[in-house]
């Protein structure tokens, strides 16, 4: 018996042999159907596909054999694959001084004849044989050694194939591993409660807020069901059908308050998520539970504000009647009086009581004002914008036939350019034109008559009303100031007002989308800009 040399490519040839992962797997029908479909064509007993190893022969598939390998010194393949290029036929392997005395051929399977095409990759390297044996001698056809090289190659073939599928499976493994590994460190760091839950509801994975939480210890958790870890009453009827909705693929989000073992009651916003794998199956839920208990908080102050607000604001429509109807009331009483008194009995006082007469008249005159633009103010919190396209230029005649007596009065003049249409609360912006108008009129140099020129212009985004006035001015420090509430520059003797009007009109201004600014110096001369948007404002 002769054994078979090493090819001069053995470690390559090796090599490939185990790249390929086929040694020692399991039976596969497509191998067998091959050996089969060989048996037949050659109508031998047995037919092989045989790997050779580094010291043995194994059988990937065999029909008609017993044994799944054998040493390689006594195998017929071995001798195979030293000629890669064509198929080893043995006719009567007893008249082969190779094979005469092999055990195969003396003992069982009591080999005679042999065909074997070698099983050779791209590379050029055989790994082992499709082979057909029989234990009568006998010759092979060329038909017959020309299928056996075909269904040698498609052996080849499909372990190309299974080494493919392998290495693709060893891909996803290892996707998946990434992934999973990628969870495990989601899942222990951050301030959110996270867990990565099985299919079977089995904690695979908590983070250590979780673990805080809930006082426990990873040994407690890992490994247990969530049934076990909340109990049953929270998990059948609560958890367990949201956890069902994630585990079919649906992310599922909710609020849900419960008693913490480490920090107590607490307030959580819920996600489950699926997590997948790479072919899109759902393999797990991540569990993150997010602390809200500080925003209920929050929350449960605002109520308590806007319902503290609510009644502020009932309070404030209760002074406003109070102002509208209890004090102007007897307000209207002391005008009244005053004024009868002033117009049938005057002569009939001595001096001094026309004096303190023309007193309550005027103090009577300048409260009744006064409680005019209180209320305008107040009101303007409860105003709702009644936005139309307002004919600037047509409201200003109309002020201008309002303010005809402060005109004669002060021998004052208004200049009046064209001015455009916006939209906004009609009333509102004449109430305001109303009172930049009256205002320049009203605080004029002595002995200089007021001239007060009305213009607009248009500039990002908004149209710009200027009012400017030749009157007293207003000092730098004093420019943003006027417009708080009451706020006066001068003693009622020497300008009336009440101290609101300016207030009111940036009040107006600002529920327009818009401001209200002024240019002064103290040596003379104001400008008030109101700033109002081309676009229709907001409703505040």
């Amino acid at each position: 018996m002769t054994t078979a040399p090493q090819p001069d490519n053995e470690p390559e040839r090796l090599a490939r042999l185990l790249s390929l992962g086929a040694l020692d797997t399991l039976p596969q029908s497509a191998f067998d159907d091959i050996t089969s479909l060989a048996s037949s064509i050659c109508g031998t007993p047995i037919a092989l596909v045989s790997l050779v190893d580094s010291d043995r022969q194994w059988f990937k598939s065999r029909v008609g054999m017993k044994l799944a390998e054998t040493d390689r010194t006594i195998s017929f393949c071995a001798h195979a694959i030293l000629q890669p290029d064509q198929p080893l036929v043995v006719e009567d392997a007893r008249l082969d001084d190779r094979f005469r005395d092999n055990p195969l051929v003396t003992g069982e399977p009591d080999i005679r004849a042999y065909a074997g095409a070698p099983l050779v990759t791209a590379e050029g390297l055989a790994l082992g044989t499709l082979c057909v044996i029989d234990s009568s001698a006998r010759r092979f056809s060329p038909a017959q050694i020309k299928e056996l090289q075909t269904l040698a190659r498609l052996v080849v073939t499909l372990l190309q194939h299974e080494e493919a599928r392998k290495k693709e499976e060893e891909r996803r493994a290892h996707e998946t591993q990434v992934e999973h590994e990628r969870l495990v460190a989601m899942s222990t760091s951050g301030l959110d409660l996270k867990a990565y839950i099985s299919p079977q509801y089995v904690y695979l994975h908590v983070n250590e807020t979780y673990l805080a939480y809930w006082g426990t210890t990873r040994d407690e958790v890992i490994g247990h069901t969530v049934r076990e870890r909340l109990g049953p009453e929270l998990f059948d009827g609560f958890i367990q059908p949201r956890l069902d909705m994630a585990l079919a693929g649906q992310p599922v989000f909710f609020q849900h308050q419960h008693q913490y073992t480490g920090v107590g009651p607490r307030h959580m916003e819920i996600a489950m998520l699926p997590v997948r794998d790479s072919e899109g199956t759902v393999i797990g839920v991540v569990l993150r539970s997010h602390d809200i208990q500080a925003l209920k908080e929050k929350e449960a102050e605002l109520g308590e504000t806007v319902a503290l607000l609510e009644h502020r604001t009932r309070e404030q429509q209760r002074f406003i009647h109070i102002m509208s109807h209890d004090l102007r009331e007897p307000i209207n009483s002391i005008n009244n009086f005053a004024s009868l008194l002033q117009t049938d009995h005057l002569q009939e006082l001595p001096p001094m009581g026309q004096r303190y007469l023309g007193y309550v008249r005027a103090g009577g005159l300048r409260m009744g004002s006064l409680l005019d633009d209180l209320l305008s103010y107040v009101q303007l919190d409860n105003r709702t914008l009644k936005t139309t396209t307002v004919d600037l230029h047509q409201l200003a005649l109309h002020v201008l036939d309002d303010l005809s007596s402060a005109r004669d009065r002060t021998q004052g003049q208004v200049e009046l350019e064209a001015l455009p249409h916006v939209p906004g609360d009609e009333s509102l912006l004449r109430l305001a034109l109303q009172n930049l108008i009256a205002n320049g009129l009203k605080f004029c140099r002595p002995g200089v008559p007021p001239v007060v020129q009305v213009s607009a212009s248009e500039a990002g985004g908004f149209v710009e009303v200027n009012v400017a006035d030749n009157g007293i001015g207003i000092p730098q420090e004093h420019q943003e100031s006027i417009f708080e509430i009451f706020k006066r520059l001068h003693s009622r003797k020497e300008y009336e007002g009440s101290g609101l009007g300016l207030s009111i009109c940036r009040r107006i201004a600002e529920m327009h989308g818009g401001t209200l600014t002024v240019q002064s110096s103290s040596g003379g001369g104001c400008r008030f800009t109101l700033h109002l948007p081309i676009a229709s404002p907001a409703t505040p």
